[in-house]
């Protein structure tokens, strides 16, 4: 596990693992994948793209050595579409926790 180096409030750890984002008011559920986590947060990608101050569900599949429990609740922060043909996933966005 390598920590990334920013400014910010927490360190942050690079990381790739599966996740389920279930919508906190619709209860629709998507696949996705972590690919950095903090105290305070993660980065993840997914085809889903909700909208900043959107609140979802983490369910996390793998790591269990990492997240203790199997779900977050989580405010979505910001959102961007990443290049075609570069990523797996059409969006990217980063999440704090509630």
């Amino acid at each position: 596990m390598i920590a990334v180096a920013y400014k910010r409030a927490s360190e942050r750890f690079e990381l790739e693992s599966p996740v389920m984002i279930e919508d906190f008011i619709t209860g629709f559920k998507y696949n996705g994948v972590i690919y950095n986590y903090s105290a305070d947060g993660v980065y993840l990608e997914s085809g889903y793209a909700p909208r900043p101050g959107r609140k979802l569900r983490l369910h996390v599949n793998g790591a269990p050595d990492i997240f203790t429990i199997p779900t977050y609740l989580a405010e979505v922060r910001w959102r961007r579409s990443l290049p075609e043909n570069t990523a797996p996933y059409a969006f990217g966005f980063g999440l704090k926790y509630c």
